[in-house]
């Protein structure tokens, strides 16, 4: 693989550090978002936030920094339903990504083997982009969603919340296809809730049919501590190192629903993916780190 970068670089404002050692071949980031520019690719009306222009060639720097030679971009919730942003970045980043879309409940067949074909992997399902989630619905929305998918062995990529994985940990196990479940679950390092939702996912864990993304430090603990996060991440990767992914969650939105606003561009929090990298890799031995960032994503997304 390509050597990283040693240089510390700036990327869309943010200060990257060296990565440090070199990352195994094959690995990848398997959550990211593209963004822009407006004017060609609109946001939806009823967008929750404004984000700033992160382009394929901002991402394709940071990877290059870090060594990164995979990636699965993910639906942002300001695009709603339109996937056109996402599909255009998967044909310009060709073989090495892969795509988590955002779809309508009646998405036809011919358009999911469509998204297939283009590299789609899983849909979204985003219970993190509104301060309120009506859960009765989300069931039946998970539902819905994992019988239309199944055909295609896709999986549902969840964003949520501890309450809202409290409330669904029943069903999640019985869907017909993988769950993955973003930024450590939920889990909060400093919340009064952070053992529950700990425990709740190692069970969920060790069903085998649900994945978990060791991504986003920054949201799981006051300013990406690593060392805060350290329990949670040897607990996880005791009940299953194969059921583990990372992401950087680059390029890092601003704010919290309730202060966002949808008519003024959020600006970018500054977080240094160099560096997170290197404090998650230096807590992981080469086996598990294999797993976690090669073996684990290379099976889930199809390379």
């Amino acid at each position: 693989m390509p050597a990283p970068d040693l240089r510390a670089v700036e990327i869309l404002g943010t200060r990257h550090s060296s990565p440090g050692p070199a990352l195994p071949d094959g690995a990848c980031d398997t959550h990211v978002h593209l963004f822009g520019p407006a004017n060609g690719y609109p946001y939806a009306a009823d967008r929750g936030y404004l984000p700033p222009d992160a382009l394929p060639a901002d991402l394709h720097a940071l990877h290059r920094h870090l060594g990164i030679t995979r990636t699965v971009l993910v639906q942002p919730s300001p695009y709603g339903t339109d996937n056109t942003r996402l599909l255009d970045g998967l044909r310009t980043l060709g073989a090495r990504a892969r795509g988590i879309v955002v779809i309508r409940p009646d998405t036809a067949p011919d358009e999911l083997r469509r998204l297939d074909r283009a590299g789609v992997r899983g849909v979204r399902v985003n219970l993190g982009a509104r301060a309120a989630n009506d859960l009765d619905r989300a069931r039946q929305r998970f539902h819905a969603t994992a019988e239309a998918i199944a055909p295609l062995g896709w999986h549902v990529d969840l964003h949520l919340d501890a309450a809202a994985l409290a409330a669904f940990e029943d069903l999640l196990p019985r869907l017909p296809v993988p769950v993955v479940l973003d930024h450590f679950a939920g889990y909060k390092a400093h919340a009064e809730s952070g053992p529950g939702t700990l425990a709740r996912t190692v069970r969920l864990l060790a069903t085998g049919q649900v994945w978990v993304k060791l991504s986003a430090p920054y949201r799981a603990a006051d300013g990406g501590d690593h060392d805060a996060l350290a329990p949670a991440l040897t607990a996880l990767l005791d009940a299953r190192a194969d059921r583990a992914l990372w992401g950087s969650d680059w390029p890092h939105t601003g704010g919290s629903p309730a202060s966002r606003r949808p008519d003024r561009v959020q600006p970018y929090l500054s977080v240094d993916d160099g560096l997170s990298l290197t404090r998650f890799t230096e807590r992981l031995d080469p086996s598990d780190l294999r797993r976690v960032l090669v073996d684990n994503p290379a099976r889930l997304y199809g390379w």
